[in-house]
């Protein structure tokens, strides 16, 4: 009856792998080895008692196939099932039960960031079709086989066979760009080859993924986004100046300057906007004939983040593989969804030499000439100028902005908005 169940499975499996690595595969790689099939037919599965996942029994070529699809689908129990276990463990290398098991334990819980970092915080995130319509399976690379000394393996007298230095390679639909994911390590157990090291990623992967760039488009829309990004929408400020010394001449009287920052223009990439504002300064103190002064920007914006986007990165709107280079070197303006108590650096990281800080909500009114506003999140930073504080408001954007520097403190307030929603 074993032997039965298991021809059984090894066909199932054959079956369900080879279809959706061909579906997925590149054009120009070969396509994956056929595995072994049974003589038996497909509906005799159908009479057989369902299996546990860990007696889950694949060649080890195909383990990497199982876990791009396992990631892409969800497949929470068939990912675990690809792990080692403590039991596993302890039988191979004759360790006692409760040390395996804390070791395979703490194999999958630091395995957990790719596979969190893959599952949408919501269903109603990803793109339609799942992530299959964004990334794609490339190939799988299988490292040589050893032993347990180190020496190549030879299938039929060793016990223990383990393949070192595996890597899964994911591309990205409609584009170049390949990601990395290294399986540093898979053993054959009596149930199957399973995953026995901490699976790692690329950096590109990861910040990939933590920027959104996975997700919905439409998220970036401004019916879902935190700030609504319409070409036409403009926020308008005042800006006043508190010096820490007097002016040179007490009798002058100043009038306050104005700023006012307009997008002009979008880029709509999928999974990523790029943002072009104009910056249009006026100062009745410094009047010439050419009016006011206006400067341009653009913001790098995705479903998670939104960044600097300077010249090189809006010359390369269309090269995936040169912007993810990019941002991994710049500091995004918001990280979202924001909550308080969130610090992050480079790439949006989580790091204790943070250069943003989102440091309180405040639920009482912040008033400034274009309304009051409650519920306003306070962005704190180390800028170039000094120290800055930001207040946003969720759907309107910054309604304050101050920088503190030895010269003294300058505000810029919102005197007047427009949303194009």
């Amino acid at each position: 009856m074993r032997t039965f169940v298991s021809l059984i499975l090894a066909f199932c499996l054959g079956s369900l792998f080879l279809c959706a690595c061909e579906r997925h595969m590149s054009s120009n790689e070969p396509p994956m080895r056929p595995l072994i099939y049974t003589e038996l037919p497909p509906t005799s599965q159908a009479e057989e008692e369902e299996l546990p996942p860990t007696m889950i029994n694949i060649a080890p070529e195909d383990l990497g196939y199982a876990l791009f699809h396992a990631f892409v689908d969800h497949d929470r129990s068939a990912y675990e099932s690809m792990f080692i276990s403590g039991e596993e463990l302890s039988t191979l290398i004759h360790m006692p039960l409760e040390g395996a098991a804390k070791q395979a334990a703490e194999i999958v819980n630091k395995s957990e960031v790719l596979w969190t970092l893959f599952a949408p915080t919501l269903e109603a995130e990803e793109p339609i079709g799942g992530l299959s319509t964004r990334l794609r399976l490339a190939e799988f690379r299988l490292g040589k086989g050893r032993n347990l000394a180190g020496k190549l393996a030879t299938p039929e007298l060793d016990d223990l066979i383990q393949h070192w230095g595996n890597e899964l390679r994911i591309e990205l639909i409609d584009s170049s760009k390949t990601f990395t994911i290294r399986i540093p390590k898979i053993v054959k157990t009596p149930q199957g080859w399973r995953i026995a090291a901490t699976i790692e990623m690329d950096k590109t992967l990861q910040l990939f993924l933590e920027t959104g760039m996975h997700l919905k488009t439409d998220l970036i829309t401004s019916e879902h986004y935190p700030m609504p990004l319409e070409v036409g929408n403009f926020w308008k400020y005042k800006i006043t100046k508190t010096l820490t010394t007097l002016p040179t001449d007490p009798l002058v009287e100043s009038a306050d300057p104005t700023v006012t920052d307009m997008i002009t223009d979008i880029y709509h990439r999928q999974g990523y906007w790029i943002v072009f504002f104009e910056r249009t300064l006026v100062d009745p103190m410094v009047q010439d004939a050419e009016g006011p002064e206006i400067s341009r920007f653009a913001w790098f914006v995705t479903p998670r983040m939104i960044f600097p986007c300077m010249r090189d990165c809006q010359n390369n709107a269309d090269n995936i593989s040169y912007l993810l280079g990019y941002l991994m070197r710049q500091t995004p303006y918001f990280v979202f969804p924001i909550e308080v108590g969130q610090k992050w650096s480079t790439s949006g990281q989580p790091s204790n030499y943070y250069k943003y800080e989102v440091r309180s909500l405040h639920q009482e009114q912040i008033v400034v000439p274009g309304g009051a506003f409650s519920g306003t999140y306070e962005i704190f930073g180390s800028i170039e100028e000094g120290r800055e504080s930001r207040y946003f408001v969720p759907g309107t954007g910054i309604v304050m902005r101050t920088v503190r520097s030895g010269a003294g403190q300058r505000t810029e307030a919102l005197i007047k908005h427009r949303l194009i929603l």
